[in-house]
This record gives structure tokens, sequence and C-alpha cells, in this order.
């Protein structure tokens, strides 16, 4: 399959055909790929938890950029991270009855990778306070509701503080069955109890978890590799991208489900066999090349000093008159608009983090309110 840009609809080049048995077999093994790329339930529980980190460095930022902590609205803002915390304690039940479910439905309750699994669990609920806590209002929340929550704001800025915590007394009060782990540790904790560290704990907990299912996985993909490295021999697919899909023939003609599974390429494919053959598949295969962080071209400050002005007041002549002064020392208007989009991208993002979305969903309601009249 290929597809140029702008053209509708792909090319199809269909370069052999094949039994449904033998369709339905190299399926099967495509799921395991996919079971080894596609994490969902845990890439669901990391995004959760980096909101919420987000969302506190956010509010951390505020008298950096010029507000004020007294004047934001704390309630709103405390709702929404016990909510995004209600969201990440959901994510880590699904996380762990899937990664379950999928360890049974393959390998069976005896197996060896079953061992491996609950192994992996223990371990991070032995060693990790975080993770033990959290496990246990896992179940509050499903029986209690949200729990109560705290916005604790300290320091003197710029070296202002912000943190969440949750109400120690309104916890134990409650009708709930602590486990006598949760308990011991409620018992020993201030009235206010932190919860970003307790976070941050658990998710070192889940991530050993996660490294054994991936082990667990590649193994699968390393049995597999050949016979999905066979379908692909004999032609050449350097132009589109291999996959499988179901072709019909009837009296009308042909037609062609496009519920196409992919397949990988020949070189993921041998890259995965070649690690097969080190001490550690995994660290081989892993990437470990860092990001680059990003950065801005420019400060920001002219970018400010316009939308300061436009907050004041000076909308009209006096922001014309600002726009001129920066033009006329910065020789032209090309650093004011280097400014005006960085500033928008961090305004942008620092929003969508306050809101718990994504910088793209900010700027399609924008867009959307912006045609609809506002």
């Amino acid at each position: 399959m290929s597809q140029q840009p702008g053209q509708p609809g792909a090319s199809i080049q269909i370069e052999r055909e094949i039994s449904e048995d033998e369709f339905n077999s190299y399926v099967d093994s495509l799921r395991m790929f996919e079971s080894l790329t596609n994490r969902g339930a845990f890439s669901l529980m990391s995004r959760s938890h980096s909101n919420i980190r987000m969302m506190i460095q956010a509010v951390s930022n505020v008298e950096k950029y010029g507000g004020e902590f007294r004047r934001i609205d704390k309630s709103s803002i405390t709702a929404a991270l016990m909510a995004e915390l209600t969201n990440w304690l959901a994510a880590t039940r699904l996380y762990l009855e899937n990664e379950r479910d999928f360890v049974l439905r393959n390998f069976g309750d005896g197996s060896e990778e079953m061992a491996s699994y609950k192994s992996a669990a223990s371990t991070a609920f032995d060693t990790y306070e975080g993770y033990r806590f959290l496990y246990n209002l896992r179940d509050y929340t499903q029986h209690c509701g949200i729990p109560v929550g705290y916005l604790n704001v300290s320091g003197i800025r710029p070296d202002t503080v912000v943190e969440v915590s949750l109400d120690r007394s309104h916890l134990l009060a409650s009708r709930f069955r602590w486990s006598k782990h949760a308990k011991a540790l409620l018992n020993g904790w201030p009235v206010k109890i932190p919860v970003l560290p307790l976070m941050d704990e658990a998710m070192e907990g889940y991530s050993g978890i996660e490294e054994r299912m991936l082990r667990i996985n590649l193994q699968r993909c390393i049995e597999v590799a050949p016979s999905l490295l066979e379908v692909l021999q004999g032609f050449d697919h350097s132009s589109g991208n291999p996959a499988m899909l179901t072709v019909s023939r009837s009296d009308e003609g042909v037609s062609i489900d496009l519920g196409v599974r992919a397949i990988p390429s020949r070189s993921s494919l041998e890259a995965v066999l070649e690690a097969a053959k080190s001490d550690d598949p995994l660290r081989e295969i892993s990437s470990n090349e860092d990001l680059p962080r990003p950065s801005m071209s420019t400060d920001g400050s002219r970018a400010v000093a316009i939308l300061s002005g436009c907050f004041m007041g000076a909308a009209g002549e006096g922001a014309a008159r600002i726009v001129n002064r920066i033009a006329q020392v910065d020789g032209g208007p090309d650093w004011l608009i280097s400014d005006l989009i960085n500033t928008s991208m961090l305004l942008t993002s620092m929003l969508s983090q306050l809101l718990g979305s994504s910088p793209q969903a900010v700027l399609g309601r924008l867009s959307y309110l912006a045609e609809d009249g506002g």
C-alpha cells in the first residue's frame, strides 16, 4: 500500500495471495507485535500521571509569569487535580487487570509467565509505599468517591512551592475498611498527605511491572519474527507499506476489505532477531537516545510588553506605539512575530495542562469559537 501527498485514497498492489488459514496464522503473529508496540493501558496511566505533574507545574508558574495565587480559583484547580488523580487510579486498575488477563489468556494460570507477572507485582507492592497506599486508595474511590484534596502554597516567590495533598483525617473517618498496609501508613503520616511523591513512587513500581511485560511480549515476537520475514520474501515493498488484507471476488467484481493488518518492516523484524542474540534483548532493542529539549529562540519579553499593554487598556493607539517602538529597536517586526509565536505556544501548553486537555484540543476549541462568533 502507498499514498502520495494529496492523493485521494491509496494505491494497492497485490503481490501474493495466501489461504485463509495462512492469513489467520499471520494475523495471530501480528497481534504479538501489536501487543509489544501498542501499550495502551500503560500509556493511559502514564499520561494521567504526567497531566497531574504538568498541572501542578503550571500552577507553580503563576507568579513567575506575573500572576497572583490569591487571585486564582484554588477550589476549581484542586477539583481538577483530584479528578485527574481518580482517572489515574482507575487507569492503574485497568492496567493490572489487562496485563493479568493477557498472561492468563495466552499462557495460563500456572505458566512461567504468570509467575513472572505476579513476582513483578509483588515486588512493586513490597518495595514502594506509594504503590501500596494508592493501590488501596483506588478501592476507596470506587466505594467512597473522590477523596478530599487541598492545594497548598508555601514559600516566597520566586521560590514558591505548590503541593497537592489528601486529608488524612477525612480518609480515616470514612466508612471504608483500609488494608492493614494502608492503615499503618495513614497512622504514621501527617494531617495533609502530599500526593505527587506517592504517585512518583507508585509509577516506579508500575514501570517495573511494565518492563517484565515487555520482556514477555518481546520473547513472543522473537519466536514469530522468522515466519513474518517469510511473508516479505520475494517482493520489494520499499515504495510502500507491507500489509495483509482480504480480497473478495464475485460476479460483480473484486472488493477489498481495507481493515488491513500492517506487517512490520523487514528491518524491524531483523532488528528483533538480532537483539535476540544478546544477553538482554529488551535493552538491545530499546532506544536510549534522548530527545532534544524544546527551546525558545527569543525570551518572550516583546510579546509580554504587547499583551500587557492590551490588558492595561492600551489596545488602541497605546499598543500600536509599543509595536512601533519594538520594531524600531529590532530593525523590523521579525523578532516580535517570533516572540508572539513562542509565547502563544507556551500559554497554550500551560492552558491545556490546566484544563487536562491537549494543545490541539484547546486550539481547536478556540478556532470553533472564532468561527461561531465567540
